[in-house]
């Protein structure tokens, strides 16, 4: 587990990339993101034996160009081509583009391979309603993250190392929205087209601990009434 300024991460030990994220949106650290630097960097709260492995960080050097006027072209880490559309961050930059800490988002902590038209089209729509509501409420708190389809239990997961146990790439990406009194839930398949709606992935916490194997806000879940997705701008059920 490391806690940054804007976001919490349970980073898993052998692949080193994170099984869950949470951070909380207020009204005044949303911002305008499109002029933020975007480049991977190792985390220096990692040790050194449970950063991510392969490409995704091998050595600790990194060179690669200034994305802020193409953030989707190509980049480099330690000369190995990386395509910026196939990597995205669970806790988003336009949530704390108004804050001095908006490059923790940065950290390879904060990486996951969300596939593009995902990244790009519904979760990204959906971040969008959640900055929105935050300016409303005052304050949300998410828990984001990816879901491997497993056998084995999370702890054991890592991309095609264990035989057979665990797929390859996340299968699915969750985002769980909260105040103290109502939450919504959302699941996206990895291969949803663009032009998905968000509202159409509502789904239900018990549903992602299940597929999941984590148990999420267990006395919210006891207590809170499911509506917020309504407050999200999706149509009442």
């Amino acid at each position: 587990m490391i806690v940054r300024h804007l976001y919490a991460a349970s980073i898993n030990v052998q692949s080193g990339l994170a099984d869950w994220v949470a951070y909380r949106v207020l009204d005044d650290s949303v911002g305008v993101a499109s002029l933020l630097a975007r480049w991977w960097q190792q985390d220096d709260l990692l040790l050194a034996t449970i950063r991510p492995q392969g490409s995704e960080a091998d050595g600790v050097g990194f060179s690669q160009p200034d994305l802020r006027d193409q953030p989707d072209r190509p980049y480099r880490i330690n000369e190995i081509v990386f395509d910026s559309e196939d990597r995205g961050r669970l806790t988003p930059l336009t949530s704390f583009a108004n804050t001095p800490y908006w490059d923790e988002l940065n950290n390879l902590s904060n990486m996951t391979p969300i596939p593009t038209a995902l990244r790009t089209g519904g979760w990204a729509r959906l971040e969008q309603s959640i900055n929105e509501l935050a300016a409303r409420e005052g304050k949300l708190f998410v828990i984001s993250g990816p879901l491997y389809e497993i056998s084995a239990p999370l702890s054991t997961r890592v991309g095609g190392r264990e035989a057979n146990s665990i797929a390859e790439s996340p299968s699915a990406f969750f985002k769980i929205v909260a105040t103290p009194t109502r939450y919504a839930a959302f699941l996206f398949d990895h291969d949803l087209p663009v032009t998905a709606p968000y509202c159409e992935q509502r789904s239900t916490i018990q549903s992602i601990e299940q597929r999941s194997g984590l148990n999420f806000l267990p006395d919210l879940a006891q207590q809170a009434v499911a509506d917020l997705a309504v407050a999200l701008r999706c149509p009442a059920n």
